[in-house]
């Protein structure tokens, strides 16, 4: 089977100007033109719903989008925060009219999220892969977004290095169950946290589990640039049928 080429023209991980960490060129028509250009045919809107987020962004962005005119399929997500194993920010109505939902686990500098109780290494990494094996518990979980990704200013990328396969093997097992789809974007890029993200994605890639690709642009120059991951789909083996697309698209 050849690789895939489907990747490059995918991006389900947006953030506009209504996300308070994007930059203020985030602006919906500017987002459609720059991929448009860059060859995106499905995209994805995916704002921040934190614990104190007005929910009313999503419905303003749909009214937003309902008067442009894109050259791709635009479809109205989030990037929804678990915020400590049995608590999460979406709501029903979210699930109800979103077209899907992306769902982070690791948001440790967000003052709403439960970061781990113990300082020992061991006990941090198995508090990010419960976190994770929650995410992937959700039913109503499309994809999990930078699963088990170390943030900037969190803890040392390298204890995750201490999970053992088997151990994540058994949640990537439960994401396939449950139709949840693995993110791979550029961060997946980062030098320091490169080695871990092979063996976590080969294990996923093992598994059969669907990948979502996203840009997780937060500037306008990185929005559509998912091209970027190129050197992760080869070495993976990933083939147009490994691609997670919205269920309308399936």
């Amino acid at each position: 089977m050849s690789k895939s080429e489907l990747f490059r023209r995918c991006d389900f991980h947006m953030h506009s100007v209504l996300s308070p960490c994007a930059r203020q060129d985030m602006e919906l028509s500017a987002i459609l033109d720059i991929c448009g250009e860059r060859g995106i045919e499905y995209l994805g809107i995916t704002d921040h719903i934190t614990a104190d987020t007005d929910t009313g962004i999503l419905w303003q962005t749909r009214c937003e989008l309902s008067n442009l005119h894109p050259s791709m399929k635009v479809y109205l997500g989030c990037e929804a925060d678990v915020l400590d194993v049995g608590k999460h920010t979406v709501t029903d109505e979210m699930r109800k009219k979103l077209d899907f939902i992306a769902v982070a686990a690791n948001h440790f500098s967000n003052p709403f999220v439960v970061r781990p109780d113990r300082h020992d290494r061991r006990a941090i990494a198995q508090h990010y892969l419960r976190m994770f094996e929650y995410a992937c518990s959700l039913d109503f979980a499309d994809v999990v977004v930078h699963p088990l990704y170390v943030m900037p200013g969190t803890h040392d990328p390298a204890l995750l290095n201490l999970l053992e396969d088997h151990e994540m093997i058994e949640v990537i097992s439960q994401a396939k169950e449950n139709g949840v789809a693995i993110e791979i974007s550029p961060r997946s890029l980062v030098p320091e946290q490169m080695r871990f993200r092979m063996r976590f994605l080969g294990l996923c890639k093992k598994a059969g589990v669907k990948f979502s690709i996203g840009s997780d642009a937060h500037q306008i120059e990185m929005a559509g640039m998912t091209s970027l991951v190129a050197p992760i789909i080869e070495e993976l083996g990933i083939v147009d049928d490994d691609i997670w697309l919205p269920e309308s698209e399936r």
